[in-house]
C-alpha cells in the first residue's frame, strides 16, 4: 500500500555551492546516494558504465532527518553545458562526512555499481552500507521464490511496490548521455533526484519487510550482503591481468586438435559423418541412433531425439554397461565439444573482454547468484574455469600477475565438510576436526574396516584406491549417497567399476562410522517438506516446492537441495563474512588487492614486498570465527604465484621463490 509520504510531490534542488551541500547534509545520520556516469571521450554507451572510461557526472543525494521542502539534491560536477559544482570539493566533502563516515548510513541501488566509481576518484566506501538491489533479492516475490537480479531493477520496483511510474533514461536523455544536459534544467535535477529519494523510500519499505517478514534476511542484508558489494567492487574494479601471447598460442592449439578431432569423429564409422561444429547436426544424430543403434534416451521439446550434453552422458553410461565398444568415440564426442566450449567461452571470450584502458578482463560478479547464496559471474565465467590442462591448453595459466606483484590463492580448505561435521554434530568427525586429523583417514578406516594406522600408511598396495574412494564419498557424504549413484561416480571419478553391492556395503559402513550423519539428513527433510523451505546457520532461505510434487523425480531433486543448502549455503556465507572482515584491511593496504573470487577460495594480487605480512593478515582474517556458536577450526591453505593456474603452496619459512619455484 502506497503511504501518504510516497504520495507528496518530490522536489530535487540542483545545488552548485559546496556551502548549500554542507548544510543539507549537516547532521545527517542516512544518506541515500546516486551517481550518474557519462563517457570521459566521446558518446559509446557501454562506456557510461565502464569506470575506467567514464566518469561520475552528477551526485544525488536524499538525506534524513529530511530537509523540507527538499526531497533530494542535485550536484552537476562534469556537465559539459550549464553550470557545474566543483567535483574536487564536492567529493572531498562527501568523502569526510558521507562515503568513509562510519557514523554514517549509505544506501545505494546497485551498491557495487557506485562503489566502483568511488574506487575511481580514490574513495573507498566504508560500511554501515544497505545495497536496495541486494535487499529486493532477499524478499519473496510469491509465497516460493526469491526475486531474481532481472526482477530487481530500481524503477521496476518503484512501480511495484511504490505504485510510482518513474520516467525512463531514454526518454529524458534520448540517445546521449547525461553529461550532455542541462544541470539547472528542472527535468535534469528531476531524473537524477529521483534515483537517490527512491533508493531511501526502497530501504524504507525492505525495513519494514525484513522486520516483519523475514528478520533473518535483514540480518544477512545489513551484516554480509550490503558490504559484500564494496568488496565486489573491488574485485571488478581491478580486474585481472590476461597473458595475451599465450592466449593467442592457446588458441591455435584448440584449433587444432578440435580439427584432428572432428576428423577422427567424422571418419569412424563406414562412411563420413558431418559432425558440424558442435557434434549436434541430424548427420550426427543418424549415425548415433540408427547406424549404431543407440536407444533414444532423452528428447527434444518437439519429441525428436537429443544430441545434448545430458543425452550424451546419458548415452556413455549405457554404453559402459551394454555397449562398451563404442564408448570410446562418445568419449572422443564430448572431448570435441569440451574443446569447442573452451574456445568460444575462453580463449575467444577472454580476448573480447580485455578492457582498452586497463588491459585487464573485468569479469562481473553476483553475489546472490545463485539459490545457496554462492557468487556467480560472467565475462567470463570465473566460477566454472577449467583445471589442469584441456587439450593441451590450461586456462587458468592464462591469468597472471602484473609486474612486481604476485597473485595469492586463499582456499578454505574442506570447509563444506566442516560445517557438515558442525551441523550433523557426529562427534567422530567433529574430533578429526578438533585434533588436525586426517578426513578422509577417517573414512578410509570406517568403510574397509580398517585401522587409521593402515589408513594413514602411504606404502600399503590399497592406499590410493582406497583414498580415492573416501574422498569421492566425502564429498557426497551430507547429500543422500545411494549405491548406483556412488558406483557412477567411482567410475567416473575415480576409473573404479566396484559391484552395486559393494557400493552398498560402503554406505552402510560409512553410516556406522558417522552415526550423527542419518539423523541429521532425516531431520532436515522431514523439517524442509514441513516448511517448504530450508535455511542456513545465519538463516539464508531457500524455497522448496518441489518437495510436494507429484513426480518423484522433481521431488528427489529438492530433497538433495534440502540436504545441500545448509552446508553449501553457510559455506557462502561463511566466505562473504570473511570478505567483510578483510575491507578493513583492504582499504588500507594499497599492496593488497582482492581480484577474483572461486567457489571457497580468495585471490588477490599481492606486492612482492609485503607478501609475508600480507599473507599472515589474510590467514589471520579468514579463519577467525565465523560466527558465535561455529567451534570447528577453519584452515586455509595458501598458494602463490605468478599464473593462476600453476600456484605452488606457500610456506613462510621458505620465501615467495621458494614455493613458486
Amino acid at each position: 500500500m502506497m503511504t501518504q509520504q510516497t504520495k507528496k510531490p518530490m522536489t530535487c534542488k540542483t545545488l552548485i555551492s559546496v556551502a548549500q551541500l554542507a548544510a543539507y547534509i549537516k547532521g545527517a545520520t542516512t544518506v541515500a546516494f546516486d551517481f550518474e556516469t557519462a563517457p570521459k571521450n566521446g558518446d559509446q554507451d557501454k562506456a557510461a558504465l565502464d569506470p575506467h572510461q567514464a566518469e561520475i557526472t552528477g551526485i544525488a543525494l536524499a538525506v534524513l532527518p529530511e530537509k523540507p521542502p527538499i526531497t533530494a539534491v542535485y550536484l552537476p560536477l562534469r556537465h559539459r553545458v550549464g553550470v557545474n559544482a566543483d567535483p574536487a570539493a564536492v567529493l572531498a566533502l562527501l568523502k569526510a562526512t558521507v562515503f568513509e563516515n562510519p557514523d554514517c548510513l549509505k544506501i545505494a541501488h546497485n551498491l557495487c555499481f557506485e562503489s566502483k566509481f568511488l574506487l575511481a576518484e580514490g574513495i573507498v566506501l566504508k560500511p554501515p552500507v544497505f545495497d536496495t538491489i541486494a535487499g529486493a533479492q532477499l524478499i519473496l516475490k510469491d509465497t516460493s521464490h526469491f526475486r531474481r537480479l532481472n526482477e530487481a531493477g530500481l524503477k521496476w520496483l518503484v512501480r511495484e511496490w511504490l505504485g510510482v511510474e518513474l520516467p525512463s533514461f531514454l526518454a529524458t536523455v534520448g540517445d546521449g548521455n547525461f553529461c550532455n544536459l542541462d544541470p539547472q534544467a528542472e527535468k535534469t535535477a528531476a531524473y537524477a533526484g529521483a534515483d537517490a529519494a527512491f533508493a531511501l523510500k526502497l530501504w524504507q519499505f525492505e525495513q519494514a519487510w525484513f522486520l516483519k517478514c523475514l528478520p533473518s534476511h535483514g540480518q544477512l542484508l545489513k551484516t554480509m550482503e550490503s558490504p559484500v558489494a564494496i568488496y565486489t567492487a573491488m574485485m571488478e574494479y581491478a580486474g585481472v591481468y590476461i597473458d595475451m601471447p599465450l592466449l593467442s598460442a592457446s588458441q591455435a592449439t584448440i584449433k587444432k586438435n578440435q580439427a584432428v578431432l572432428k576428423h577422427t569423429l567424422e571418419q569412424s564409422g563406414q562412411r563420413r559423418v558431418n559432425v558440424g561444429a558442435n557434434a549436434a547436426t541430424n548427420d550426427f544424430k543418424t549415425y548415433l541412433y540408427d547406424e549404431l543403434s543407440l536407444p533414444v534416451l532423452k528428447t527434444t521439446a518437439t519429441g525428436k531425439p537429443s544430441v545434448d550434453n545430458e543425452a550424451l552422458d546419458a548415452l556413455m553410461d549405457y554404453a559402459r554397461e551394454n555397449k562398451p565398444e563404442v564408448l570410446g568415440y562418445l568419449e572422443l564426442v564430448g572431448e570435441f565439444r569440451r574443446l569447442g566450449k573452451l574456445f568460444k567461452t575462453y580463449l575467444i571470450g577472454l580476448g573480447d573482454a580485455k578492457n582498452p584502458v586497463t588491459g585487464a578482463i573485468h569479469t562481473r560478479f553476483f553475489p546472490l547468484g545463485t539459490e545457496t547464496g554462492r557468487f556467480s559471474s560472467q565475462q567470463p565465467n570465473c566460477q566454472n574455469l577449467p583445471t589442469g590442462s584441456i587439450g593441451g591448453v590450461n586456462v587458468r595459466d592464462l591469468f597472471v600477475a602484473r609486474p612486481g606483484k604476485i597473485l595469492v590463492a586463499c582456499d578454505y580448505s574442506q570447509i563444506e565438510l566442516r560445517i557438515g561435521a558442525w551441523l550433523t554434530g557426529d562427534r567422530a568427525m567433529r574430533a578429526v576436526y578438533q585434533n588436525g586429523g586426517d578426513i578422509h583417514a577417517s573414512t578410509t578406516a570406517g568403510v574397509y574396516g580398517i585401522s587409521m594406522a593402515e589408513a594413514l600408511d602411504k606404502e600399503h598396495p590399497l592406499y590410493k584406491e582406497r583414498r580415492t574412494v573416501a574422498k569421492n564419498i566425502n564429498f557426497g557424504i551430507f547429500y543422500g549417497l545411494y549405491p548406483k549413484g556412488l558406483k557412477r561416480i567411482l567410475k567416473l571419478k575415480a576409473g573404479l567399476n566396484l559391484s552395486l553391492s559393494a557400493c552398498e556395503a560402503m554406505i552402510f559402513n560409512i553410516h556406522r562410522a558417522y552415526p550423527g550423519l542419518r539423523p541429521w539428513q532425516q531431520a532436515v527433510i522431514r523439517q524442509a517438506s514441513y516448511d517448504q523451505q530450508i535455511g542456513t546457520a545465519l538463516g539464508r532461505k531457500r524455497c522448496l516446492p518441489g518437495l510436494s510434487d507429484p513426480d518423484e523425480a522433481i521431488v528427489s531433486h529438492a530433497r538433495r537441495a534440502a540436504l545441500n543448502h545448509p552446508i553449501q549455503g553457510t559455506a557462502a556465507d561463511i566466505l562473504k563474512l570473511a570478505m567483510v572482515r578483510l575491507l578493513p584491511l583492504l582499504a588500507g593496504n594499497p599492496g593488497i588487492t582482492p581480484l577474483l573470487t572461486v567457489h571457497d577460495e580468495l585471490v588477490f594480487e599481492v606486492a612482492n614486498e609485503v607478501l609475508d605480512l600480507s599473507i599472515a593478515s589474510l590467514k589471520q582474517i579468514m579463519e577467525a570465527q565465523p560466527f558465535p556458536g561455529f567451534d570447528l577450526p577453519l584452515v586455509v591453505e595458501v598458494s602463490v604465484g605468478h599464473r593462476y593456474g600453476s600456484l605452488k603452496p606457500y610456506a613462510v619459512d621458505e620465501g615467495f621463490e621458494a614455493a613458486a619455484a
